[in-house]
């Protein structure tokens, strides 16, 4: 495999966003989502992914972090659909799908993308995919279709100018519904194919907080200094769970399909040591534990900011090197003359809590070059950093994970 002046890039962008108003959500009639023991496996596996991820992405750096594991793990798994031999494997075992064929883990996917869009009748969520193509650029017709039929991506093949960076800009900000309102901000003369995926979520906390309640209160921060910070608070019953270390505390988007779960550790410990310990197993028995409700007084601070990180460092330590390797990464499933490797894969993430609901957004970029415990009563006072995770109760999926180290700190 040898170099080229020319590079690829794929850009698969997951961008999730919740929007939210007053009113509490009606109660419509809601199915379970019944999920095959494969697909179990694969959620079990994304959740792995997902942990591993959240504590590589932490680092023990003291500021504010959130990633996307559904969108990471979206965009590599569209990425398979290119990979063979070692590649293929690495990526596999990476994502923890190793044991799974490429025609399995797409059916689990498109069964899965399905399942989220259905969960919850209050919640809006829309999941939408496009590959755009450098007309002069030609791409095997196998890779097409597995994401055609798999992703139901919309396929165009433009001439990369001006006119091509604005309509897919305009595709971005459409399925978005304007809240990432771009991805590129320029197109080279060796980028080849974009491949973007965009996730919409607009829902409700089911249990609204009072802005009038709303306060200034403490927050230790890690680094010992305290501030002053907008607290919101209410009194309900929750999914409540004391665990070795911290608190977990289950509060509902919607009629109980999605959720946010956070966890906040014991005074003295770091949200990153908390991070390093959980597993799918200990996330399991933390989630079968949160069933039980219990009335209690709860205040988690206002918070916003973004963040973003180049994963390629992340991705390589988790077993997926060969993929960044010019010389040795193997995309044959792409193009015919197998010279493509991943160039970089950049993360970035966005999120806003307020007293109606949450506002996140996410956005993966997968670019590949042609070579070229205590004692007390219940409640949960977020008023020290602490972990946060946005799920899906019956897939179990973990769409975002990230930490507060300081509310008031935008990045």
């Amino acid at each position: 495999m040898m170099y080229t002046k020319f590079s690829l890039l794929f850009l698969l962008g997951t961008v999730f966003t919740v929007g939210c108003t007053k009113d509490t959500v009606p109660s419509p009639e809601v199915k379970q989502i019944v999920m095959s023991d494969k697909s179990l496996k694969l959620v079990k596996a994304s959740n792995t992914f997902s942990f591993s991820l959240l504590n590589k992405a932490l680092d023990g750096t003291i500021e504010n972090r959130m990633v996307s594991p559904l969108s990471v793990s979206t965009a590599l798994s569209m990425t398979l659909n290119g990979a063979s031999g070692t590649t293929l494997t690495a990526m596999q075992k990476t994502l923890g799908l190793d044991g799974l064929t490429r025609d399995e883990i797409n059916t689990i996917n498109s069964d899965l993308m399905t399942a989220l869009q259905k969960a919850d009748p209050s919640v809006a969520m829309d999941i939408a995919n496009s590959i755009w193509i450098r007309k002069d650029f030609s791409v095997l017709d196998p890779f097409i279709a597995v994401n055609q039929t798999y992703y139901k991506a919309q396929v165009s093949k433009l001439d990369f100018n001006t006119a091509a960076l604005s309509t897919i800009n305009k595709w971005v900000s459409d399925n978005t519904n304007g809240k990432i309102p771009t991805i590129l901000s320029s197109i080279s003369s060796n980028e080849i194919m974009f491949l973007i995926n965009a996730i919409y979520f607009n829902g409700k906390w089911k249990y609204q907080f009072e802005p009038s309640k709303t306060a200034s209160e403490k927050f230790a921060c890690s680094d010992q200094k305290t501030i002053f910070v907008p607290m919101m608070k209410m009194e309900s019953s929750f999914g409540y769970s004391v665990q070795p270390g911290y608190k977990a505390l289950k509060m509902p988007y919607g009629v109980d399909k999605f959720q946010m779960v956070l966890l906040l550790p014991e005074e003295g410990v770091s949200p990153d040591k908390i991070a390093a310990n959980l597993n799918s197993e200990k996330w399991a028995t933390l989630n079968a534990a949160l069933l039980a409700k219990t009335k209690l007084p709860v205040w988690i601070p206002k918070w916003k900011f973004s963040w973003d990180i180049t994963l390629n460092g992340i991705l390589s330590s988790l077993g997926m090197d060969v993929a960044f390797d010019p010389n040795k990464a193997n995309f044959s499933g792409i193009n015919a003359d197998n010279q493509l490797y991943i160039t970089k894969v950049i993360h970035k993430t966005y999120i806003d809590v307020t007293e109606s609901g949450t506002e996140a957004a996410a956005v993966t970029s997968v670019g590949i070059g042609l070579t070229s415990m205590p004692v007390d009563p219940p409640s949960f006072y977020a008023i020290r950093p602490f972990l946060f995770f946005i799920t899906e109760e019956d897939t179990g999926a973990i769409l975002f994970a990230g930490k507060v180290e300081n509310p008031l700190v935008n990045n």
